[in-house]
This record gives C-alpha cells, structure tokens and sequence, in this order.
C-alpha cells in the first residue's frame, strides 16, 4: 500500500494546485524570496523598467526562453515602437513570436489588455489555443502567472493574467469588424494582415487601441497603444503593400513610431528552423507559380511586369465569387457554358488540358455576367478519358450548358469526333446504365442528322487575327466588369482547413490564383510584319487557364451581339408603332 512518503512534495503540490497558486504559500517561485526582500521599491521599478525595454532579455533570463538572434531583434523592436509591421516567410514561427511578446508584457505590464484579430477565422483564437495553452503555459514561469483554465470558447476566448492582464481573441465578422465594435485594447495584433480589408483597419482596429491602463491612468503616465501587423507578403495590389510602404517611409523620415521588416526563408534555414530541400519541395509543387513561392516564401510583395497587358490591378478586382459550383444548383434555370483547352502530353513541365464552366446571367443592357464557378486541370489525359470528363461534366453536373466550346489547333482537332456516338453512364449506386445521344459541332448538318443529335459543341481554331478580337475582349470583360472570378484562396484556407469546404472546392480557388498568375504574364507585342501578338513575359510560365477562358468568351461575345441586335429591332419596331402614315 502506497504510503505518504512514497510521493514528493513537488508531486503533491501540483497535485493540489498549490505549485501553480501564486496566493498559496507553497507555490512554486523562481525568484529567490531572501533575494526579493532585500530589493528596495526602487530596485523593483529599475528591475522592471529594464526588462520592458529589453524585453527579449527578460523572455530568456526571466521566462527562460530560447530564442534566435532575428527573433530577438523582433521582440525588442515590437516593445520599443507603436506601429509594427513584420512580413515573413510561411512557417518562420510569426504567430509563436507575437504570442511570447504579448505574454512577456502581460507579466510585465500590470492589467494591460491585448486583442488579436486576424483576417482568417479562427487564426485568432489558434495563437491563444496553440501557442499560448499548447506550447508557453507549459513553462513553469509562464504557467505560474497565469488563471487557469484559459478560455478559448469560439465567443469567449482569453488567457488571464493574475496581475490583471489579458490576451483575447476577438472576432472581425466577416472581415467586416461588426464583432469587433465594442473592444478597447492597449495593444492589438493584427495576424494575416494582408487579408484584412484596410477600411477596417483604420476605422474599428486602430481606434480600439487609443485607452490607456487604468493604472497609467491614476499615475498619469504618458503610455500610447500598440498595433502589430504580421503576416507573409501578397501582391502589391493588396490593401497590405500599401500600409507597408507608409510604414517604410516613415522609417525613412525617421519617426520613431514606426518599424517594419520582411524576412525570406533564408533566415529560416540559417537558424535552423527548416531546411533548404523542405523550401525547393515547395517551390516545385506543380501549382506553385514562381510568384506566389515570392510572396510566401521569399517575403516579395509581387506586381505585373509594367508590360501586362492583363495587370492585377486589373484582374484582382474582380475576384468576387465567395464559392465554385461543383455542379449545378437544384432547379437552377441559369445558363452555363463548358470550355475545355486540349494537351496531352504528360512529358515534364507540359501543357495541361484546362477546363473552365462559364456561369451566364443576362442584364438589362444584352450584356451577361460572367461568371467562372468551375476549373479543372488535367496532365497526360488522352483525348478519349477528355471526352468522358466533360461528357461527366456536361450530363451530370452542369445539364443546363447551352455550348461546349473546344479547342480544335492541333491535338485538340480529333476530339469532336469523339463524341458523335451515343455515350453510356453506368450509376454506380444504382447499377443502372443511362444512355446519352451524340453531341455534334453546332455547324455540321451532317452530324445533326444522327438520330437525337444535340448540335453543342462549337471548336475554335485560333488565329493571328482572332486572338487579337479574342483578347481585346477579354480585357473589356475586367474593364466593364462583367467577368467574374472565385476570390483568393487565402481568404478561404480558414474554411478549408476547418472543413467548410471540401478539397475539390479549394482546388478551384488555387485554380483561380493561378489562372490571374497567367493572365498578368501576357503582354500585348507588335511583331516586324505589324501583326499584334500576345506572348509571354516570362517564357517558361504557362497559359493553359488563360487560353481556356479566353476561348469560352468568344461565345459569349458573340451571344451579346446578338442580344444587342434583337434589342435594336425591338426597339426600331416600337417606334413604327407610333408613326403615321
């Protein structure tokens, strides 16, 4: 039978609670207690004011944390200057720093008030769930000042100090900051910076941070609020850029108040913290551009080249669609169109095939809404395993397609033909075997003479001259804003890794990324014979998911031609009826 001696005292004491109770006499103190009586009220305020200005001094010689020099340098910086803005490399450890700062200051600073806000989710509440309770509370000179348990509700999230201070997450509402109205923080952090619009921050997040402590307050001490942005670089299109470069500028100009930095992942391998072939995996994943590896990895906020005939500034406004169609919503009457780019080769870097589904709705003015709710690459597929996808696509996902607009230059030219026999789908719940008639080139007569022939599919051969007409109108669809596109995957991962959305469902928004990636890589040449050609800028990069949609808004074009003729007739006739004769 166990007896009383059979267990330590520092056992039982954390057994109890006692160790971590800082009101109980037996708690669990690193600062020796002969020590702490002989230090004067004077040597406290030194000791403390010291460490508020070395406060990366105090996470390691008090906290008894190990930190990196770069991360050193950080903490130091976000103690000494009001505004802070630090742009690095994914997985540099931005979030775990932030967290070790707020609670360095939260022991340090009595009854200070931190809030975090984040453009994702539930980012917020992970820096208080993973890095404060996952990894700091284990420190015992962590553990020890704070109230236990930390909440991390979804509407209650906060880890409370014992000296008053706290660090809570709150939540923006849809990036709109409705939830976030009635917070006052003395410092604020800011965490995936580049996907919180810039009007939020500047009318809800900043003004959260004008209230003093309470106790500056009774003292009347001068003490101005905190703001720190982290996150990884993004384009230069973003609200982020611009913030950033107010910042470097008032750097520049010498204001004290201000201090940003961008860290790549160099930094990361030098402390050790990745290593270099993990960075080259990543740079070689086949849907990582080499700008998007720039802005994630290399802490490079990205632009068009002046030359981009399809720039972001462009593009990036139109990136409005909130989530893809996999298939077509129940009862749906709208209209869509199918557009498929052939490739087949599965050779290293590759054409893909790309098929894009085109979502119609008319306006008022014979124009239509474009909208892109679907796109799928495919790498090595032969051309019959292309025609049994869109015949998929069009039978069973997207029925109300009125065209399916193939590519017909040069390996794409046999591909038509493929699907001028009677297609057979067998159910694999069911069993049953379904039965779909050929579909034929909308002008072969020929072909419409099959028995139950659908006259859908429309090939485009591409030429000199009608890629000039193709892609003059593909920029009018961005100028007039009719051309619509899923928004970045960014500000979707949230949902993605909370399971909101499915693995299909993301794919679509990178698909989209990369899609605005190719466009910005075109620009408008005029070649020695005067022909106007639209080439690549950087040679080595594809257009697969550029060259598809261009190809699908040919019809559209041609649709809205059509409307404003009907809609001119209309209306020539509506005026004879009030002519006299």
């Amino acid at each position: 039978m166990a007896t009383h001696k059979n267990f330590s005292k520092k056992k039982q004491l954390k057994q109890s609670g006692s160790y971590d109770n800082v009101d109980s006499p037996l708690a669990n103190d690193p600062i020796n207690d002969t020590e702490k009586e002989c230090l004067s009220d004077d040597a406290w305020v030194e000791y403390i004011d010291y460490y508020r200005q070395y406060i990366d001094k105090f996470c390691i010689e008090v906290l008894g944390l190990k930190l990196h020099f770069f991360q050193r340098l950080i903490l130091r910086a976000m103690a000494r200057h009001q505004y802070v803005m630090l742009i690095c490399c994914r997985g540099l450890g931005k979030s775990f720093l932030s967290a070790v700062f707020f609670v360095a200051s939260c022991i340090l600073y009595k009854g200070l008030k931190c809030g975090i806000a984040s453009g994702q989710g539930q980012q917020a509440r992970n820096v208080i769930i993973q890095k404060v309770q996952g990894e700091l509370a284990t420190n015992p000179a962590i553990r020890r000042e704070i109230v236990f348990p930390i909440k991390t509700g979804s509407n209650d999230c906060v880890c409370t100090f014992r000296n008053g201070s706290e660090i809570r997450a709150i939540v923006l509402g849809r990036n709109q900051g409705d939830g976030a109205r009635s917070w006052r923080f003395n410092y604020l952090l800011v965490d995936e910076a580049r996907l919180v619009p810039d009007n939020v921050i500047s009318t809800i997040l900043i003004p959260m941070t004008k209230t003093k402590r309470p106790v500056a307050i009774e003292h009347n001490e001068k003490e101005k609020g905190k703001v720190i942005f982290i996150s990884s670089a993004f384009l230069k299109t973003s609200d982020l850029y611009k913030r950033f470069k107010y910042f470097c500028d008032k750097m520049a100009e010498g204001n004290p108040n201000y201090w940003a930095c961008c860290l790549d992942y160099k930094v990361g391998i030098e402390a050790g913290i990745f290593d270099e072939e993990d960075i080259q995996e990543e740079r070689n994943k086949p849907d990582t551009t080499e700008e998007i590896f720039q802005y994630e990895y290399c802490g490079v906020f990205v632009g068009s080249s002046g030359d981009s005939y399809f720039p972001y500034e462009l593009t990036n406004p139109q990136r409005t669609i909130d989530l893809p169609e996999i298939s077509q919503p129940k009862k749906s009457k709208t209209e869509y169109i199918i557009v498929h780019d052939v490739a087949i080769s599965s050779a290293s870097n590759s054409d893909n095939a790309c098929t894009h589904v085109i979502k119609l709705k008319e306006r008022g003015d014979g124009l239509y809404y474009k909208d892109v709710v679907f796109t799928k690459t495919h790498n090595g597929t032969s051309l019959p395993d292309q025609m049994e996808f869109l015949r998929e696509l069009y039978h069973l996902k997207f029925p109300n397609t009125i065209k399916i607009v193939v590519d017909i230059n040069g390996n794409g030219r046999p591909l038509p033909s493929l699907f001028y026999s009677v297609w057979e789908y067998k159910d694999e719940k069911t069993g049953e075997v379904i039965e779909y008639p050929p579909l034929v080139m909308d002008n072969d007569e020929e072909g419409m003479a099959l028995k139950g022939a659908i006259p859908i599919i429309r090939g485009i051969h591409a030429t000199n001259s009608s890629n000039n007409d193709m892609y003059t109108y593909a920029k009018a669809c961005f100028e007039n804003k009719t051309l619509r596109l899923l928004k970045h995957s960014q500000e979707k991962d949230s949902d993605y890794k909370s399971q909101k959305i499915s693995v299909e469902e993301f794919q679509n928004f990178i698909q989209t990324d990369l899609l605005i990636s190719e466009l910005s890589n075109i620009k408008q040449e005029i070649s020695e014979k005067g022909n106007i050609m639209y080439n690549r800028i950087v040679k080595t990069q594809k257009r697969d998911r550029a060259t598809s949609l261009i190809y699908g808004l040919t019809i559209v074009e041609e649709m809205e031609v059509e409307n404003r003729k009907t809609r001119l007739g209309v209306k020539k006739h509506n005026m004879l009826d009030y002519c006299i004769f």
